[in-house]
């Protein structure tokens, strides 16, 4: 029983996949492999079921074929009865089918527009050139003591001015989970910290703390920049195909974005 329920699940999910296909013109030179009350199923239908159906890992490629002839026969039974109490004349039927034709042409079509961009190796290296150079590719190792009230990191700073260790102080005073580590946050990029933080870490010397408490949405922080770093960009290699990929995405934007343009379009108001 269980079998039979996996064959009829995965002839629906077949059938559902090829539906929108089905009515397409069949090759001149396909061969007929089973022909239903009249109705041919051919080399041609059993090829683009295969390839939008999947195939069973589990089978040889003779029997993957005879059980997709098997689900075609199946499904052209089951096709045919439903035309027989009139399923396509049904409402709700009719409505998903459109939406399903819809699907299918808007695809195929921005496949079409998608197989039509030409992107070259020099318009790859002018991407990769770009991001690498405005990509933040600078990273910092500080240590910061976080403290509730402004007076308190006045104190703070107070005490490092004469003489007090930053490390020691974050132990003692910073509420921060990396207090007890003497305030270490190890090395980070820009963008991985609160803006206030970042841009005060930015703007340090190596080996500098911040004069004035630097406020954030955490509470107030006493900041030391201990060391910056240059990180290189990846290999030019190793993204090419995330390039190519976003040189794609941007063109098709580009598409739709003057398709958008060009239409007329009324929002419910």
């Amino acid at each position: 029983m269980t079998a039979i329920i996996k064959f009829h699940t995965l002839l629906i999910a077949g059938s559902l996949a090829l539906a929108a296909g089905t009515s397409q013109a069949e090759k001149s030179d396909a061969k007929l492999l089973a022909d239903v009350n009249g109705n041919k199923i051919t080399s041609d239908t059993l090829q683009r079921y295969q390839k939008r159906r999947g195939v069973p890992s589990d089978a040889s490629p003779e029997q993957q074929r005879q059980m997709m002839i098997e689900e075609l026969i199946n499904r052209e039974l089951i096709f045919q009865d439903a035309l027989k109490v009139g399923l396509d004349k049904d409402s709700e039927v009719m409505s998903e089918l459109d939406v399903m034709r819809k699907n299918l042409l808007a695809s195929v079509m921005l496949r079409n527009v998608t197989n039509a961009i030409t992107i070259t190796d020099e318009d790859l290296k002018t991407e990769y050139d770009n991001r690498a150079k405005d990509a933040g590719t600078q990273e910092f190792k500080a240590r910061h003591i976080l403290l509730t009230e402004e007076k308190d990191a006045v104190d703070v700073i107070k005490a490092l001015s004469t003489g007090g260790k930053f490390d020691e102080l974050a132990k003692q005073k910073s509420t921060g989970p990396s207090g007890e580590d003497g305030g270490d946050l190890g090395w980070f990029k820009a963008h991985e910290m609160v803006k206030p933080f970042s841009d005060a870490v930015a703007e340090l010397d190596n080996g500098e703390y911040t004069k004035t408490p630097v406020k954030s949405d955490f509470g107030w922080h006493v900041i030391l920049r201990e060391d910056a770093r240059m990180i290189p960009p990846p290999p030019f290699d190793s993204v090419k195909e995330q390039l190519r990929m976003r040189l794609q995405n941007m063109q098709i934007e580009q598409y739709i974005a003057a398709l958008r343009k060009n239409a007329k379009i009324a929002r419910e108001q």
